[in-house]
């Protein structure tokens, strides 16, 4: 798969469409802990991979969709509903940002928006740490949080070069 900055590339994913992929990827790693944790609970005591991919996939997702999750869980106690409140965005996402990130009069728009959106949520990770999570998933989430805007706005600069 190639990788091509600019507003529009037919054959290669662009910045913003690889940074929604690196969402949607992200969204995918609590889940088989989630699934676990429904099915054994003692075993959520336990430190090992499935905790570290939990962890880490948390601290990538935006942190408006963390406190959305964490209210939720703690209104229905139930790690289903969570585990489908999470696919659900990035589903979501994804669908229409292949519409929208494609659009060629209105893709530069998005992109900045969405670079706006990042640039907020990684302001207030920084004012607003959370201390729920272990500090190196802390720090692994906004490094990635950081490539993804670094990602769209490669994508704005190629595009104001062309």
């Amino acid at each position: 798969m190639k990788l091509r900055f600019g507003l529009f590339e037919r054959k290669a994913l662009t910045g913003a469409e690889l940074a929604v992929r690196i969402y949607q990827i992200s969204s995918l790693l609590p889940l088989p802990y989630l699934l676990i944790a429904a099915g054994s609970p003692p075993l959520i005591t336990k430190s090992g991979l499935l905790s570290v991919l939990f962890d880490l996939g948390c601290m990538v997702l935006p942190r408006p969709e963390l406190r959305a999750l964490s209210l939720l869980y703690r209104l229905s106690a139930s790690e289903i509903a969570v585990h489908f409140a999470i696919l659900l965005p990035a589903l979501i996402v994804g669908l229409a940002a292949e519409r929208l990130l494609k659009n060629k009069r209105r893709g530069r728009l998005w992109r900045i928006a969405y670079a706006a959106w990042i640039g907020l949520d990684l302001l207030v990770r920084f004012l607003l740490p959370h201390l729920s999570f272990p500090l190196w998933a802390a720090v692994t989430g906004f490094a990635v949080r950081l490539s993804c805007l670094a990602l769209i706005l490669l994508d704005l600069r190629a595009a104001r070069k062309s």
